[in-house]
């Protein structure tokens, strides 16, 4: 014996409606992607390198010493000469000579100036040489400032000369010194000694 299922009629009607269910769904799902294609691009995020920006000082500014007190100089910078202060360090039973010129004031704290105005590139924490900051003044003059304690600067910020922006502070290479400052000068990437740019302009210093 055979069922029999009556199959009902797919009219005009429910096809115009259907068709219509299918065009606003498939608008809608344009419109979607449209938008979130739209908020995309708008909010699309590319990473830069973080370059620092140099900014160079007057070039006819002369070099000041990096200090207002009168600390003196407790370790010389090595040149082959006799001084009548060291320019030979000792740490772990190795002897080298000073690449820069060490400044204390009784073991008393003082603030630290730019020898030269100009823009940190570096700041950091020597394992060594305690805080460190470097300052880019000109093409050819760097200096870096070690030993330091209350750092109030960071990489990219322009200095002036007189701006206070550190401490002298202590470290472990120099650990007899107690509180000092160290000064390295690099000349065109060379270390020089210190005391050859003080009252010298950043001009002569090409």
């Amino acid at each position: 014996m055979y069922s029999y299922v009556k199959h009902k009629k797919f009219t005009k009607r429910k096809m115009l409606l259907l068709c219509c269910i299918l065009g606003v769904l498939g608008l809608s799902y344009f419109s979607y992607y449209n938008m979130n294609q739209k908020e995309n691009k708008e909010t699309a995020v590319f990473k830069e390198e973080e370059n620092v920006v140099l900014t160079l000082a007057d070039m006819t500014q002369k070099g000041v010493f990096p200090f207002s007190v009168k600390a003196q100089t407790v370790l010389e910078y090595y040149d082959g000469s006799n001084h009548d202060v060291d320019s030979i360090t000792k740490f772990e039973g190795v002897y080298r000579g000073n690449q820069g010129i060490d400044y204390a004031l009784n073991n008393e704290s003082f603030e630290v100036m730019p020898i030269f105005s100009g823009t940190v590139t570096e700041v950091k924490e020597d394992e060594l040489f305690g805080q460190s900051v470097t300052i880019q003044s000109s093409d050819a003059i760097k200096i870096t400032y070690q030993s330091l304690s209350n750092v109030s600067v960071k990489q990219g910020d322009e200095v002036s000369q007189k701006q206070v922006f550190a401490n002298a502070g202590e470290n472990i290479y120099h650990k007899d010194l107690g509180i000092h400052l160290h000064v390295v000068v690099e000349q065109n990437s060379v270390v020089i000694d210190p005391k050859l740019v003080y009252d010298k302009t950043l001009e002569e210093l090409k």
